[in-house]
């Protein structure tokens, strides 16, 4: 399977576009690995679709990135883009390696990228125009992550989108059990929810008393759940799942 992934990266990194190719594909080879291409602009991003398309070694396999696809080629709405701001399709390479493309609104360059991902380990991406790496990683030797310092959200988080930040935590479970020490990205994660802890709300809004108040409560669980886990590095499944539910309600 990873002369598969090789063989795949090999194809995208030969492409002419603005775009980088970043995430875990970039990291040691693990069963499973996906890739990730993300695209500075509409243009590019059509351009690497189509250029998927037309090669026999790329297929969109799924119902769901067919329709995704026709809808992105087909129509002037672009449903997605203008709902979510984003769009993805997925292919699959040689029928066994999945492969992301990914046009965000908000991000032009590589360092627009990378400066959004919560864990440093995967803040790397080769550009597709340049073929120069940008790599924001803080350790470079080794299997030790941390947060991305040039993630700004884990700067002064706001408490009407600090489950932006938390809904990541099931990332540092997978890369854990891939021999990553994750710890540190946990331990920022408690450091947010403690300051949630300390929130004062200075705005006379039921609606505002409300809020701070199930951020409190859930930031009191999501505490718990993280200390068990830097305890143990264990987490069951229905703790995944509240965790989950936990977030969703922040």
């Amino acid at each position: 399977m990873k002369e598969q992934v090789d063989n795949a990266i090999t194809w995208i990194k030969s492409q002419e576009i603005e775009g980088c190719l970043t995430g875990s594909c970039l990291l040691d080879y693990f069963e499973g690995q996906d890739i990730d291409v993300f695209t500075y602009n509409e243009a590019a991003f059509t351009k690497l679709i189509f250029g998927m398309y037309y090669n026999p070694m790329f297929l969109l396999i799924d119902p769901i990135e067919q329709w995704k696809f026709k809808d992105w080629t087909e129509t002037t709405y672009k449903g997605s883009l203008k709902k979510l701001g984003l769009i993805t399709i997925k292919f699959k390479y040689n029928m066994c390696v999945d492969v992301n493309i990914i046009f965000k609104e908000r991000n032009h360059t590589i360092f627009d990228v990378l400066s959004n991902f919560d864990l440093d380990i995967i803040a790397k991406g080769y550009d597709l125009k340049s073929k120069k790496i940008l790599d924001l990683c803080e350790n470079r030797d080794g299997k030790k992550a941390t947060w991305n310092r040039w993630n700004k959200q884990f700067y002064n988080p706001n408490i009407w989108a600090i489950s932006r930040v938390l809904r990541q935590f099931e990332r540092v479970i997978k890369y854990y059990k891939r021999g990553y020490d994750t710890d540190e990205v946990v331990l920022k994660y408690k450091e947010i929810l403690v300051k949630m802890l300390e929130y004062e709300n200075i705005f006379n809004s039921t609606k505002m008393d409300e809020k701070v108040m199930s951020v409190k409560t859930n930031s009191l669980i999501l505490i718990k759940i993280f200390d068990k886990w830097l305890d143990t590095h264990e987490i069951s499944d229905t703790e995944i799942e509240l965790m989950k539910e936990t977030i969703k309600t922040l």
